[in-house]
Order: structure tokens, then C-alpha cells, then sequence
């Protein structure tokens, strides 16, 4: 899914001496920095708790978290960014849901069989499964939730993600209706459903919002306004009470949850806060539970380290950094480019010095994945010099120089100054080794995905985090006719591959597919890797039940506070 707000580095020189010097001057700069953000955030008292293995009375059960931004929506099938599935997996639950580890459990479905072709599935719902207001959650729920997702008029970015499902591809470009989606209540608590073809990472994806059941009655009463309190009726552990305009929102206890029992938390506040360094001043002063990542400036990670402890968890994360483009517009309809561009980037240094680490750099697509064998360029492992003249060739060969420089905007979302800073760090590098003038844009993260979906901007930095540990949630982003394949991108060979990989059960094969078609990306270059993340979060000693894990979810269904004091 894409992702925002999850960026950090400083400025760079790039030609031989050039680059000596600004490692030098970058050193310098981080030192000052760390030690301004020592001096701003030790002159005030560091939280130290004693802390017991018994839970706080339910009274005081209450979680305060943050995200990053305000959800543009509580529509599981509309929403799209990190935040809102940070909300909405408390308020929802799907078929199958995840446990502390990230790890696949039933959800609503407490069991289910596969036939032997592996493309009918039959999942037996739970009976004690209910809505927030208590109904029944059944079958129907689901057939209605997932048909509504694909139907064109609800205009879902992530309706491509049930094209695993029989007829979803055909429904979503308006040649069947949506009853005709391979989905069926059989009964109200058993559900069928079948598939174009084996689907292996099938049970891993019905844990995200598109997948999510949906309550028909409110939604047909309220419209537009059904995400708002009191009108949003969810059948996760959680309800929403209260939301803010651009504010804060309050999930209370579900009663009717089927897994009430075991829910200890009574309300969960969460804050949408941007800026890293107005989150780390609210989590030292107390006022937070939890900051999710990205959680602190990168300057500050050494100072957290000595002063925090275990409270900073750092892991890593199934998820990347890029810069998308229009591939089918001038300027960047030009291959030779692309390429330039990309190999222009000396990404050691942006991760290791001016990201203080807390990325790994990326050279293609996928992140980590077990069982996966990341494809990189050959020009990884040349020297950077070698990289840099080719770069320059191709800059050249592509019809830009002294004289006649690249002019293009530079698209990315407002936030704390580790975003503006990762971003002069990137133009300060094309403008030093390339001459090409890429002016900085920033608008708040809602404007920003409506230029980038209406094509407003021709490069822009983005994200994305695997929704399923499976190569196809990175690869999808560039097939043809997927609504967030923003770029637009439509290479033949790429095509061809992506639909070998997904007709095929084998997953070795599939694999092997995958890699291949990892490896047109990297010739075409329709995107620019930057880094893959690690999560950084802050976690106070006296919160339980939180576990670091890839995906980086963390449902609240399975935190309590245990009882501490300061000492």
C-alpha cells in the first residue's frame, strides 16, 4: 500500500573531491545536529518506570499512539495509506487477521478448507462474530463489502487486489456486473469463494481493509458521511467514539467483539502527528504510549539509544523508498533518463550518513523477502566513479547538458524537516553531478495523492509497504491498468512476465518470474529506489503485548498497560 510521510537525510556533493568534502562537512553537520538534539531533549527529564508484570485496573486501560497523518478516510474500500490502516484494523476485522508476530490467525472465519485445485475456498464463520452494534456479522457481509470494492462506481484504487477472485478483473472494467464476482454466501455463516488460480499468499491478504466486511445498512442510510462517528458501525475490538476535524480520534472497547474477553484495553487514543520532532517531544514528556514509526528525527538516534534504551525499537520493515514518475509524459518518457537519474544517487551515503542508518539503500524493488532473490543492477557494483560517467553519458545521450539542463519540480509531502532536508539532499546531488535543476514542491499528504492520481505531477517521491509477504504486492504497482500504477507504466516484456507468475502455483516458478521481471524494472527504470525502511518506533517499558514485526501493524486488541511508577 502506499505510504507516507516516512523519510529523512541531509545535504551531498558528489564528484571525487567534491564528495570528500561534503562527507566531511555531513559528518560535521550530523555532529551538531546530535548534539543540538542532545542539548534540546536531555535538558529535560528522562521517564524511567519500575514496572509490574499485572495489568493496571481496566479504568485505566487506556493506549495513547500516534500516526502520521489524518486518514483521508475510514472507507475500508477507499482508504489507502498507512495511517487509515492503522485505525482501521482496530475497527475491522477480516476473514483472517494477524497476531503480534505478524503471523496469519482466523479472523471472522474461524476454520476453512481448500479443494485440491486450490482455487475454491470454503471459510465457516464464527457464529458469536458481531457489529459493533451488535447484529450478526455473516456471509452476506462480505459478499457485499467485496462486490462494492469492485464495482467501477465506488472508484476503489485497490479493487486490482480481488482480482485473485473469479470475474473481479471483468467487473472492474464495467464488462460484468458486480453480482457476478466469485463470491458466495452459502448459508449466513459460510462463505465461498473462488479463484481464477491457485493463489498462495490468498489467506495473507484477506487480513487488509479491501478485504474487510462491511456493514450494508449504514452505509445505504448515511452515504457519504458513514465513516463519521456515531454513524460507522465496525466489527473490530474496537469502535469509533469520537474524530476530530484534523485532530485526534478515540476507539472504545467493542462489547460486542467476539474476542471481548481478551481485550484489556478500554480506549485507544490515537494523534496524528507529522512532524518527528513534535512526536518525540510528546513521547519524552509523557504524553504518548506508543510513537509509531517513523518516530524521531534520524539525528537524535544515538542520544535515543543512551538515554532510551529498549523504549527505541528499531526492525526491519517490508517496505521501500522511491521517486515515481510519468513514464509515458516528456520529460521522463525517456529511458536513458530514468537511468541517469538513478545512478546519479550515491545512495551509501544518503542512507548511511545523512540517514544515520535507520535505512538500508535500494537499488531495484523488493524488499527482503525469504525465499526471494533480490535482483540488482550491474552498475551496483561499480565504483561510484565509473557509475557517475555513465550517468553523465546518458544525461547527454538523452539530450540534456550545461546548456540545456533538465528543468522539472520535484514532488513530496509536507512534514518535519527530515523530509525537506532528504529531498535538497537529492536535488543538491543531479544539480552537483548532472547540472540538471530539479526545483522542491511540498503540499500537505491528502493534496499530494490527489496531484499525483489526477497525473498533476511528473515526479514525485512515494512509498510503498507490502500488504502480503509475497513479491506481487511490490510487483503489481507497475501492471497495466492497476490504479496505482501512477507512472503508468506498460512495458510488454514486464506484462508478459508478471501474468506467468500469477497463473503459476509453483512458487519456486513463480519466483524465478518475479525475478525476472524485477530485472526489466531494472533496465527501464520507471521508478528511482531510494532505500528500504527499518521501523522505528518508541514503545514505553509498560506497554504489553507489542511486538516488533515486518509488516509493522499492531493491532491494539493485543496491548495492555501493566502497572508502573516512575523511579
Amino acid at each position: 500500500m502506499m505510504c507516507c510521510n516516512r523519510v529523512a537525510v541531509k545535504r551531498i556533493s558528489m564528484n571525487r573531491v567534491g564528495r570528500w568534502l561534503a562527507v566531511v562537512v555531513l559528518a560535521t553537520l550530523t555532529t551538531m545536529l546530535a548534539a543540538c538534539s542532545a542539548s534540546q531533549h536531555g535538558s529535560g527529564p528522562i521517564h524511567h518506570y519500575q514496572v509490574s508484570n499485572q495489568p493496571v485496573p481496566p479504568a485505566q486501560q487506556i493506549f495513547r499512539r500516534t500516526i502520521q497523518s489524518s486518514p483521508r478516510t475510514l472507507d475500508p474500500s477507499l482508504s489507502t495509506g498507512v495511517p487509515a490502516t492503522n485505525v482501521l484494523e482496530d475497527l475491522f476485522e477480516g476473514l483472517t487477521s494477524i497476531d503480534p508476530s505478524a503471523k496469519v490467525v482466523p479472523g471472522v472465519a474461524k476454520s476453512w478448507t481448500i479443494r485440491p485445485d486450490g482455487k475454491t475456498y470454503v471459510f465457516h464463520l464464527r457464529h458469536d462474530a458481531r457489529w459493533s452494534n451488535g447484529a450478526p456479522v455473516t456471509a452476506k457481509d462480505f459478499v457485499y463489502a467485496w462486490r462494492r470494492e469492485v464495482d467501477p462506481k465506488t472508484a476503489a484504487q485497490y479493487a486490482e487486489a480481488l482480482n485473485p477472485i473469479v470475474n473481479a478483473a471483468a467487473i472492474i472494467s464495467a464488462t460484468l456486473p458486480p453480482d457476478k464476482l466469485g463470491v458466495t454466501a452459502l448459508d449466513p455463516y459460510t462463505l465461498q469463494v473462488k479463484l481464477v488460480a491457485p493463489t498462495p499468499y490468498f489467506l495473507s491478504v484477506l487480513s487488509n481493509t479491501y478485504y474487510f466486511p462491511l456493514y450494508a445498512p449504514t452505509i445505504r442510510k448515511w452515504a457519504v458521511s458513514w465513516t463519521q462517528p456515531p454513524h460507522l458501525i465496525g466489527n473490530g475490538a474496537f469502535y469509533l467514539k469520537t474524530w476530530m476535524i484534523n485532530g485526534h480520534l478515540t476507539l472504545l472497547k467493542n462489547p460486542y467483539y467476539w474476542g471481548a474477553k481478551k481485550v484489556r484495553l478500554q480506549k485507544v487514543i490515537v494523534y496524528p502527528i507529522s512532524d518527528q520532532s513534535s512526536i518525540l517531544a510528546r513521547y519524552l514528556a509523557d504524553d504518548l504510549d506508543f510513537a509509531n514509526s517513523p518516530a524521531f528525527p534520524p539525528s537524535d538516534v544515538d542520544w535515543l539509544r543512551h538515554s532510551l534504551g529498549s523504549q527505541l525499537q528499531i526492525a526491519p520493515y517490508y517496505g521501500n523508498g522511491f521517486l515515481g514518475m510519468l513514464v509515458h509524459q516528456p520529460p521522463f518518457n525517456n529511458r536513458d533518463l530514468r537511468l541517469a537519474l538513478s545512478m546519479a544517487l550515491d545512495r551509501q551515503v544518503l542512507s548511511n550518513k545523512v540517514g544515520q542508518g535507520l535505512t538500508v539503500p535500494a537499488y531495484s524493488l523488493m524488499p527482503p523477502l525469504p525465499g526471494y532473490t533480490q535482483q540488482v543492477p550491474v552498475w551496483v557494483s561499480w565504483p561510484f566513479s565509473k557509475r557517475l560517467t555513465e550517468a553523465r553519458r546518458l544525461y547527454h545521450k538523452a539530450g540534456y547538458s550545461a546548456k540545456h539542463p533538465l528543468r522539472v519540480r520535484l514532488l513530496y509531502p509536507t512534514g518535519g524537516p527530515a523530509q525537506r532536508h532528504f529531498m535538497e539532499a537529492v536535488t543538491t546531488m543531479w544539480k552537483q553531478n548532472l547540472g540538471a535543476d530539479v526545483v522542491l514542491w511540498n503540499e500537505q499528504w491528502k493534496v499530494m495523492l490527489q496531484d499525483i492520481q489526477y497525473k498533476n505531477a511528473k515526479l514525485y517521491w512515494s512509498a510503498w509497504i507490502g500488504d502480503y509477504p509475497d513479491p506481487f504486492t511490490f510487483m503489481q504497482q507497475f501492471q497495466k491498468g492497476y490504479a496505482m500504477n501512477y507512472g503508468d507504466f506498460d512495458y510488454p516484456a514486464y506484462q508478459s512476465l508478471l501474468a506467468q507468475a500469477q497463473a503459476d502455483p509453483d512458487n519456486h516458478t513463480r519466483y524465478r518470474l518475479f525475478g525476472q521481471a524485477e530485472r526489466v524494472l531494472n533496465a527501464q527504470e520507471p521508478f528511482i529506489p531510494m532505500y528500504f525502511y527499518t521501523s522505528d518506533n518508541l514503545v514505553k517499558p509498560y506497554v504489553a503485548g507489542w511486538k516488533a514485526n515486518i509488516l509493522d501493524r499492531h493491532l491494539a486488541q493485543y496491548i495492555y498497560i501493566r502497572k508502573h511508577q516512575e523511579h
